[in-house]
């Protein structure tokens, strides 16, 4: 094992610097390896991130429109909005007309025969 002593005294300024200069010489050398492996590393990192940011941001953006376009014109989307909700609806109020037509029959059929009953 070395042992190394720095003594100030015999500090020699031209040799600091001419090691130093060596230094930046294999760092400008390294540097568009070493930039080149971080951006092959971290490339699939920042992809990963945009897939997690992009439906975020695309409900966002429909938000933003939707609510400009309401601003907008309101009246004509609110007519819009109703009648898609009345198509989404009808199949089920169909199958609650189906579903209760049956008792509704059985209940009329009732009435009109404890009516005739009476006379």
């Amino acid at each position: 094992m070395n042992t190394y002593t720095l003594n100030t005294v015999g500090y020699d300024h031209e040799v600091v610097t001419a090691g130093l200069e060596k230094i930046a010489a294999r760092v400008r050398k390294a540097a568009p390896a070493v930039k080149y492996a971080l951006m092959f590393a971290g490339a699939p990192l920042i992809g990963l991130a945009f897939v997690i940011a992009l439906p975020v941001i695309a409900v966002a953006l429909c938000a933003w429109y939707a609510g400009k376009a309401i601003a907008a014109h309101g009246a004509g989307i609110a007519r819009h909005v109703r009648n898609v909700a009345l198509f989404l609806a009808a199949p089920f109020i169909g199958l609650g007309y189906m579903v209760a037509l049956p008792f509704v029959g059985l209940g009329a059929l009732v009435y009109v025969g404890v009516k005739a009953a009476r006379g």
